[in-house]
C-alpha cells in the first residue's frame, strides 16, 4: 500500500512540477479525488507532503488540513477530537469565497458525533447546510442528512431519522446514485420497524426535540447575525470608498479653482505690467527729425515710389540712433513680421497712414488694418488703429 502511495505521490509532482506556482494545490486536489476511493492512499500521500507544506500559502494549508481530517474520516479513524477542524472551520468563515466552509462544517459535526457530542454535531451539520448555497453539492448534502439521522436514531426520534433519510434519498435519486438510494431505502425500513419497538418514553423524546429546535433556531440566528454583520461591512466599505471619491474629487476641483485662478492672477499681472512697461515717457515725447531721411521720404511720397531694402535700412539705422531701444522695446511685446516693422517705423518718425501706403505700395485700408491687428495681438483684443499710432510714439 505505501508503495502504491509512493507511486501515486510521484506522478502527481512530476505532472505539476512545470507550474510551481499552483503545484500545492493540484496536488491537494487529486488527494481530495482519491479519497472517495483509496482513503488510505490518500492519508499517506498526505503524510508524505507534510514538510512540502511549510512553504504553501494559507490557504492551501487550510486546505491541506481539511483534507487530513477527510482521509481519517473516509479511513474510518474514529475522530477523538475537534480542535484542528474547528480552526480549519474558522479560517473558511473569514475566506468563504475559497467554497470549501460547507465541507469543514460537515467535518466539525463528524468529529462531534464521532464523540458522541450530538447537540454540537447537528449544530454544524444545519450550518453546513444553510451557510453557503452556492459550493454545498448535492452529494455532501446525501452525507450530512445520512448523519444526522444517525445522531436522531440514537436518540430514539424515529420520524425525525426518517424525514432526513428521505432527504437522503431524494437527493441521490437527484444525482442518479441508485447504490446510495438503496442504502437510503434500507436505512428508512429499518428506522420503520425500530419505531413500533421503541419503549422511550414520550416525554424523553419532547425534551431531545426542544433541544434540537433550540439549536436549529440558534444556527438561524448566528447565520442572521454573522450576514448582517457582513452586510455593515460591506456598506462600511462602500461609504468609505463613496466618501473617499468624493474627497478627492473636492480636492481636484479645487486644485483646478486654485490653478485656473492663479492663472488669471498671473495673466492680469503680465497685462498690468505691460501697461506699466509702455506707459509713454516725458523723454519719448521727442520727435523724430532726420534732414537726410525727411528728403528721402518726401521725395518718394511726391514721386509716388516705394522704397527698397537699401532705403528702409538706412530710414532703420537713422531712427535707432535718435531713439536706440525703440527695436528692442517694440519686439519684446511681440515678433513682428517685416512688414508690420516697417508700418512701425514710418509712425514712429510720424509719417501719415496714406503716406505709409504710398511708401509701401499698399492701400489705406491694409495699413489701418495692420495698425489694427498689431494692437490687438499685443493687447489682447483692446484698442484701436489709433491707439497703436500712440503707442509706438510712446516707445
Amino acid at each position: 500500500m505505501r508503495q502504491v502511495a509512493f507511486i501515486l505521490t510521484l506522478m502527481l509532482m512530476l505532472t505539476t512540477c512545470c507550474n510551481s506556482g499552483s503545484q500545492h494545490e493540484r496536488i491537494l486536489t487529486d488527494i481530495n479525488h482519491l479519497t472517495l476511493t483509496n482513503a488510505d492512499s490518500a492519508r499517506q500521500m498526505l503524510i508524505n507532503m507534510s514538510d512540502e507544506m511549510e512553504s504553501a500559502t494559507e490557504d492551501e494549508k487550510a486546505y491541506y488540513q481539511l483534507l487530513t481530517v477527510k482521509a481519517n474520516d473516509k479511513a474510518f479513524i474514529k475522530h477523538t477530537s475537534d480542535s484542528l477542524i474547528c480552526h480549519v472551520a474558522e479560517y473558511f468563515e473569514q475566506h468563504p469565497e475559497n467554497g470549501h466552509l460547507p465541507e469543514a462544517y460537515y467535518y466539525v459535526g463528524r468529529a462531534n458525533s464521532d464523540m458522541q457530542n450530538g447537540e454540537k454535531a447537528l449544530f454544524y451539520f444545519q450550518k453546513a447546510l444553510l451557510v453557503d448555497s452556492t459550493h454545498i453539492t448535492k452529494t455532501l448534502k446525501i452525507r450530512i442528512y445520512a448523519q444526522m439521522s444517525n445522531i436522531y436514531l440514537r436518540n430514539g426520534l424515529f420520524e425525525e431519522a426518517i424525514s432526513t433519510l428521505q432527504l437522503a434519498r431524494f437527493y441521490c435519486q437527484e444525482i442518479d446514485d441508485t447504490v446510495g438510494m438503496r442504502y437510503c431505502t434500507e436505512d428508512i425500513a429499518a428506522a420503520i420497524e425500530m419505531q413500533k419497538d421503541t419503549s422511550l418514553q414520550a416525554a424523553s423524546k419532547a425534551g431531545i426535540m426542544l433541544r434540537i429546535q433550540n439549536l436549529n433556531t440558534q444556527i438561524k440566528n448566528q447565520l442572521l447575525n454573522d450576514r448582517n454583520i457582513q452586510l455593515e461591512k460591506k456598506n462600511s466599505q462602500e461609504q468609505f470608498f463613496i466618501w473617499t471619491i468624493s474627497i478627492i474629487a473636492l480636492l481636484a476641483i479645487a486644485a483646478a479653482t486654485w490653478a485656473a485662478f492663479h492663472l488669471h492672477n498671473q495673466r492680469m499681472r503680465r497685462k498690468e505690467e505691460r501697461k506699466t512697461e509702455f506707459v509713454p515717457s516725458s523723454q519719448n515725447k521727442r520727435k523724430f527729425y532726420d534732414k537726410e531721411v525727411s528728403q528721402l521720404l518726401e521725395t518718394h511720397i511726391i514721386n509716388n515710389k516705394v522704397l527698397k531694402n537699401a532705403d528702409w535700412k538706412s530710414v532703420e539705422k537713422r531712427l535707432l540712433f535718435v531713439f536706440p531701444n525703440f527695436k528692442e522695446k517694440l519686439f519684446s511685446s511681440y515678433h513682428f513680421s517685416d512688414t508690420e516693422y516697417r508700418i512701425c517705423m514710418l509712425i514712429k518718425m510720424e509719417v501719415s497712414p496714406s503716406d505709409i501706403a504710398k511708401l509701401m505700395a499698399m492701400g489705406p485700408s491694409a495699413v489701418s488694418q495692420n495698425r489694427l491687428r498689431m494692437q490687438q495681438k499685443v493687447f489682447n483684443g483692446e484698442g484701436t488703429a489709433k491707439d497703436w499710432d500712440k503707442f509706438i510714439l510712446s516707445l
